[in-house]
C-alpha cells in the first residue's frame, strides 16, 4: 500500500439494528434464536393489503444516537420506498429513508483526536437472512422488518486502520447510550465500506468501489487494505479501476467481483404512501438527550485524571460499558484503583470471556469482587485462591466469604505451620536443593512450588521463599 504519491479515500456505511424488542413496522418478535419463519406476520411478509406502522420506541433511539453523534435532527420525516427485488426481501421493496434522513452533518471523535463526519443517519427495515448449502440456498424472514439505523460517513477516512478506529468509537457510543448491543456475531451491527483512490493533492474522488460481506472489525480492515493495493497496483500500470460491488473472502484474504454498483435512480425510490409524515418534537429531543449519558471518550478521559491509571488500561476499562461501570462502583468499596483495575482486566475478564455470553453472565456484585481484591492485598488470600473464589462467584454471585470457608482457600502465612512442610519439601528434593546450591536460582521457584501443592495452594509464597532461603542456608549443605 506504499505509494508516497497516492491516497486511499475510504467512507463507512455502518447498519445497526434497534435494541427494540419488536419490528419496525409491525408487532413481531426481534429475538435472535427463535426457529426459522417464526418471527413473521402478514405486514413483513409484504402480504397484499396490509400497513404499516411505526415503531415509536425505534424512532426514540435512532433520535438518540443521532443526537450522541451531534447530528442536526430534522423535524419532519418521511419514508421511501427503496425497490429492487432480492429472495430475502419478501416486499420486492424496502421501507427506508433517502431524501430526508432523520439526522445530518454529525461527527464521530476519535481517541487520537481526529474527527470523521457522519453525513447522514437514517432509519429503515432490515431484509431477511438467507442460508447458503451446496445446491440450493433456504431464507429465514425472521429478520425481516427488524429496525436498522444507517450511519452513513463522509470519505473523511485515510487509512483502514483509522477505519478500524472510526468503528470502534462508534459502536462504543451506541453500546453506552444503549441502543443496541452491536453485536456483530448476531449481525446487530454490519459494514459496508466505501474505498477509492486518487492524488494527494486531489479535490476529487477516485472510482469507488463499494465493499460487502465483513463480519469483524478486523475483517474491514483487511478488506479495505487488500483493496487498497489492489486499486493502487492498476493505477501504476496505467489500468482503470472499475465502479462496483466486491465481496470479501476472509479465508482468501481478497476482494472479489460481485456486480457493478448501482445508483440511486436505479432503486426508484418514492415515498412511501401508507405512512404519514412524522414530526419530531421537543419533548422527544429532551427526552433522548436526557438518557444519554457520559459518552465513551469523555469517560476515558475523566478516568485518566481521576484514578491515575495507564492510557491502555483505562482503554480497557471503557470497552464494554458495564466493565466502567463495574470498575467504579468497586472502587467505591475499596479505593484503590490499580489493584482493582489490574484484577478486572487480568482475571475478571478471563472468566467472563470463558462464560460465553460476556457480562450477561456475572452474578457478583462490586462490593463482592472488590472484597476478594482487598483479601488478597491484605495476605488473606494467595493469587491462586483469590483466582478461584472468583471462578466460583464471578458466575453464581455467592457470597465470597462463604466460598473461602468452604473451601478451605485462606492463606496460610503462619511459619510454624509452613515450616513443616518447607522440611519435608527439602527432605523430599534433594537433585533441586543441589541445583540451588550449584547456582540454578530457578530451583527454588520449584520447591515453592512443592510446598504450595502439599498446602493446597493456601501457603503465601512468599513466606514460603523466605523459610526455604533460611532453611537451606542454616543446613550447610
Amino acid at each position: 500500500m506504499e505509494n508516497k504519491d497516492l491516497e486511499v479515500v475510504i467512507g463507512l456505511e455502518v447498519h445497526i439494528q434497534l435494541a427494540t424488542r419488536s419490528k419496525l413496522f409491525c408487532s413481531c418478535s426481534t429475538q435472535f434464536e427463535s426457529p426459522p419463519n417464526t418471527n413473521i406476520c402478514p405486514i413483513c411478509c409484504g402480504y397484499p393489503g396490509v400497513l404499516p406502522v411505526l415503531n415509536r420506541r425505534a424512532l426514540e433511539l435512532a433520535i438518540r444516537v443521532c443526537l450522541a453523534l451531534k447530528c442536526g435532527i430534522n423535524r419532519r420525516i418521511y419514508f421511501e420506498r427503496k425497490n429492487y427485488f432480492y429472495p430475502d426481501l419478501p416486499k420486492n421493496y424496502q421501507i427506508s429513508q433517502y431524501k430526508l434522513p432523520l439526522g445530518e452533518k454529525g461527527v464521530v471523535e476519535l481517541s487520537g483526536g481526529e474527527k470523521i463526519r457522519i453525513e447522514r443517519v437514517h432509519l429503515e427495515e432490515d431484509a431477511g437472512k438467507l442460508i447458503h448449502q451446496e445446491k440450493y440456498s433456504l431464507v429465514d424472514f425472521n429478520r425481516a422488518g427488524v429496525p436498522l439505523l444507517e450511519i452513513v460517513s463522509y470519505p473523511d477516512i485515510r487509512s483502514p486502520l483509522q477505519a478500524f478506529n472510526y468503528l470502534t468509537q462508534l459502536k462504543l457510543i451506541v453500546q453506552y447510550i444503549e441502543a443496541s448491543s452491536c453485536d456483530m456475531e448476531k449481525g446487530s451491527l454490519r459494514c459496508d465500506a466505501n474505498i477509492s483512490v486518487r492524488r494527494k493533492g486531489e479535490k476529487k474522488l477516485g472510482t469507488k468501489v463499494e465493499l460487502k460481506n465483513m463480519n469483524t472489525f478486523r475483517g474491514v480492515r483487511d478488506a479495505l487494505e487488500y483493496e487498497a493495493r489492489r486499486q493502487i497496483a492498476l493505477l501504476e500500470r496505467e489500468e482503470k479501476v472499475l465502479q462496483q460491488t466486491r465481496l470479501w473472502d476472509d479465508k482468501k484474504k481478497c476482494t472479489f467481483s460481485m456486480r457493478s454498483k448501482e445508483q440511486a435512480h436505479d432503486y426508484r425510490y418514492f415515498p412511501e404512501p401508507d405512512l404519514v409524515d412524522f414530526v419530531i418534537n421537543e419533548e422527544m429531543l429532551r427526552k433522548e438527550e436526557d438518557c444519554i449519558g457520559e459518552l465513551p471518550l469523555a469517560k476515558k478521559k475523566r478516568l485518566l485524571k481521576e484514578y491515575n491509571l495507564g492510557e491502555k488500561e483505562v482503554e480497557v476499562l471503557v470497552s464494554h460499558p458495564k466493565l466502567a461501570n463495574f470498575f467504579e462502583e468497586c472502587c467505591k468499596f475499596y479505593n484503590k484503583p490499580k489493584k482493582i483495575s489490574n484484577w478486572l482486566i487480568g482475571v475478571f475478564l478471563e472468566i467472563v470471556n470463558s462464560l460465553g455470553e460476556g457480562f450477561n453472565k456475572v452474578k457478583i456484585s462490586p462490593s463482592q469482587f472488590s472484597k476478594v481484591v482487598s483479601y488478597f492485598c491484605e495476605g488473606k488470600l494467595n493469587n491462586l485462591a483469590a483466582k478461584k473464589t472468583l471462578e466460583l462467584t464471578v458466575p453464581t454471585g455467592e457470597n465470597v466469604d462463604k466460598v473461602i470457608e468452604r473451601e478451605g482457600l485462606t492463606q496460610v502465612s503462619q511459619e510454624g505451620e509452613l515450616n513443616i512442610y518447607v522440611k519435608e519439601v527439602i527432605r523430599e528434593n534433594p537433585k533441586p536443593i543441589n541445583d540451588y546450591l550449584k547456582g540454578k536460582k530457578e530451583a527454588i521457584m520449584f520447591l515453592v512450588g512443592q510446598v504450595m501443592r502439599k498446602t493446597k495452594g493456601r501457603a503465601n509464597p512468599r513466606v514460603v521463599r523466605e523459610l526455604l532461603y533460611k532453611e537451606i542456608a542454616d543446613r550447610n549443605f
